[in-house]
């Protein structure tokens, strides 16, 4: 199936399933239907050859109805409106009776389609130019340097299309969200170190690019990681950089805050809304309504149009983050953060675009009277307990700050953990800048959503390690 052929049905659908929400819901509380249509493109090519990958779309439908005090949902790949119906009618029966419970809060009634604007639509464009930007972003990389050992180019493009409908929404949207990453490798000896470059967009093929300049970067933080050392473990004064600030505020308000969180007890958070978290220069937001970015969307997968939650202003927590069914629960307000990796997966409370709010420093005002501290450059990972608010976030290279200055002296691995409060109380500064930079994020070990984190540039105190 192409993605054609889901424009085609979804264009009959869009009339047909608001018949069927209607005659669920003669027996049921709430019903809703959704069509998803998932495709992506892999293009990857390092010294040792190319690879092209075209995945065929994942094409099908979720029904879902509420029964008073749950959501029962099935999940077919067939949309012929006879299946649809059969299926419809099956799932309501298993629902039956219909219990006492939480109202379901549908907001105002909603209807479009939604897609970005482009001057070129990626899946116009031809697979040979794809290919060919990667090549040349190869080619350029490897003359950078002759300690450059290998260099490996993604091209990445995953196009969603999806139709909600419920009582109040009939809506649609279609993006194609798009990656360009240099992985380059230098080498001394049998000794090897790397550094990894992205850029990340949603919308046209003409947005993207991975600059001569940051493939220069790349490789020049390669090497010298090759002479860099381990840290020695203590507190630090640390200035991190937009990838690392993004990669602290994932890990302490991502799923942290989390609304169907909340309602297992898994989530600190919960006993925080309305008190301090932070210091007060900390605010933070998850926001799907930033233009052409990674995480973005126009509705999420329950119809919910895109909104910025505040999750932090100026140190309280304001907010967490939610989707139908839990924000209902829980009695809070929704927002537009109801998603699911596909059609064959449930929706759960996720991240958007989760970032630090900026500030008004300069990167030389936050240095300016630091005596001995580390500046945080490249995030790896992280991983976080939200019921403790335990966190750690693995760094890749840090450099040394002496007297306001940089050394030259660069660390590599470098961990920073505490307790959340704790480390967000110790910001004192928030910069001028802002970047996000592009992920996927699973809940638990598996449900893959694209999400971004970011921020601008941030002053705190960390233990390092």
């Amino acid at each position: 199936m192409s993605a054609t052929y889901f424009q085609e049905v979804t264009a009959g659908l869009r009339e047909f399933l608001p018949g069927l929400v209607a005659e669920m819901e003669r027996q049921v509380p709430y019903a809703s239907v959704a069509v998803y249509s998932n495709t992506a493109t892999r293009i990857h090519v390092d010294i040792t050859g190319e690879n092209i990958h075209l995945e065929p779309p994942l094409v099908g439908a979720v029904i879902t109805v509420y029964d008073g005090e749950r959501l029962w949902e099935a999940a077919t790949h067939d949309l012929r409106r006879d299946h649809l119906a059969r299926k419809a009618r099956e799932l309501v029966q298993k629902a039956l009776p219909v219990k006492g419970g939480p109202r379901i809060v549908l907001g105002e009634p909603r209807s479009g389609h939604f897609t970005a604007e482009a001057e070129r639509r990626p899946e116009l464009v031809p697979l040979s130019e794809k290919l060919h930007l990667a090549q040349e972003r190869l080619s350029f990389a490897r003359g950078l340097d002759e300690r450059i050992a290998n260099v490996m180019i993604q091209y990445n493009e995953f196009r969603e299309q999806k139709l909600f409908v419920d009582r109040v929404a009939n809506v649609s949207q279609d993006i194609t969200r798009m990656t360009l990453n240099g992985l380059l490798f230098a080498q001394r000896g049998a000794q090897q170190e790397y550094e990894f470059k992205s850029f990340q967009t949603a919308g046209g093929f003409e947005r993207v690019r991975l600059l001569d300049q940051d493939l220069i970067d790349a490789k020049d933080n390669a090497i010298q990681l090759l002479s860099a050392e381990r840290v020695a473990p203590g507190m630090y004064d640390c200035i991190t950089t937009p990838t690392v600030s993004g990669l602290i505020a994932h890990e302490a308000f991502g799923h942290g805050t989390e609304i169907d969180m909340f309602l297992k007890d898994r989530a600190k958070g919960r006993e925080y809304l309305g008190k301090p978290v932070a210091s007060s220069v900390v605010n933070m937001y998850d926001d799907p309504t930033v233009e052409g970015a990674f995480g973005s969307h126009y509705i999420d997968d329950q119809g919910q149009p895109a909104t910025r939650t505040t999750i932090i202003e100026n140190g309280v927590l304001q907010s967490g983050i939610g989707d139908l069914y839990s924000t209902s629960l829980a009695g809070l307000p929704r927002t537009s953060n109801g998603r699911r990796e596909s059609y064959l997966r449930k929706a759960y409370s996720r991240m958007t675009n989760t970032y630090f709010g900026t500030g008004k420093h300069t990167l030389e005002e936050m240095m300016d009277d630091i005596d001995h501290g580390i500046y945080l450059e490249s995030g790896e990972s992280g991983m976080e307990d939200p019921k403790s608010w335990g966190i750690q976030c693995t760094i890749h290279l840090g450099r040394e700050i002496r007297k306001g200055k940089f050394t030259g002296k660069v660390y590599k691995s470098l961990a920073l953990t505490g307790y959340v409060p704790d480390l967000l109380g110790s910001v004192t500064m928030a910069g001028n800048d802002f970047h996000l930079g592009y992920g996927f994020c699973g809940k638990g070990h598996k449900e893959w959503v694209p999400v971004t984190d970011g921020g601008p540039h941030l002053r705190l105190r960390g233990r390092l390690g």
